[in-house]
């Protein structure tokens, strides 16, 4: 990998992975299209660096859960701390099971084609639903978990884990920014997973060998989301969704019109 190729690859990180287009469509793409397969040990920073921009971003609201659990002596005393704990279990219970079949048999072009508009044409459903929750504390446990389930499907490429999940806000009746807030908290746990597994599943010395453009990878991946998270939440509710929903359905059409010629 060049260190072209890695920096690309960090930029297309930190766009996707908080935008609701789908991450992993995109890597997985521009993998093909660069003629290599993705590089497990760079993901870890890819994956790294998104972890550490959303920890930044919303570090006063892990700060309010980590003071909780200090003065309750309790990982449940705090609200938002169980939803966002109720909210991963699906995602990271199913992930587990179905990994191999996903690896094998979900990561190819038609499947992101048909992810990538279908889904397109949910949020876009989603944005008519009526919001009358406009704070994160007015989601109940059963919304949570309802949003998590809905996690689970961006398992498949082509989803958007915060397309899905904010699209499942908005059908429950969250407000566009209460949605979105929600999506990118419910990241934490679910990138951290991730990059867990990842971390365990990757050789160290690779991760040691190829220190420069891990880190490099990292740096990017996190300056891009830092500032996609900053974008999207400040402008949601002037710009709305119809950009990405309308990106989502050309990209599948394109993929598919690639795919039959």
């Amino acid at each position: 990998m060049t260190y072209f190729d890695g920096i690309l690859l960090a930029v297309i990180q930190g766009l996707t992975e908080f935008l609701p287009i789908s991450s992993s469509a995109h890597l997985i793409l521009l993998s093909e299209f660069m003629g290599s397969s993705q590089n497990l040990f760079y993901d870890v920073s890819l994956h790294l660096g998104t972890l550490i921009a959303v920890c930044i971003y919303f570090r006063s609201d892990l700060i309010k859960m980590f003071n909780s659990i200090i003065k309750h002596k309790s990982i449940f005393n705090n609200l938002l701390l169980r939803q966002l704990f109720i909210s991963c279990i699906p995602t990271l219970f199913l992930g587990f099971i179905l990994v191999d079949l996903i690896d094998g048999y979900l990561r190819t072009s038609t499947v992101i084609a048909s992810t990538t508009i279908f889904f397109g044409f949910i949020l876009f459903l989603a944005t008519f639903s009526k919001s009358h929750k406009t704070h994160i504390e007015e989601i109940s446990f059963r919304d949570a978990l309802i949003i998590g389930f809905a996690q689970s499907l961006a398992l498949i490429p082509g989803t958007s884990r915060s397309g899905i999940t904010i699209s499942a806000g908005l059908l429950l009746g969250l407000d566009s920014k209460t949605a979105s807030k929600f999506s990118f908290l419910m990241a934490i746990p679910t990138i951290g997973a991730i990059a867990s597994y990842q971390l365990l599943s990757t050789d160290l010395d690779f991760l040691i060998q190829y220190f420069q453009i891990n880190l490099l990878g990292l740096i990017v991946s996190f300056a891009i989301a830092y500032a996609t998270i900053d974008f999207f939440i400040r402008f949601i509710n002037r710009i709305g969704f119809i950009p990405f929903i309308l990106y989502r359905i050309v990209l599948g059409i394109v993929l598919f019109s690639l795919i039959l010629s």
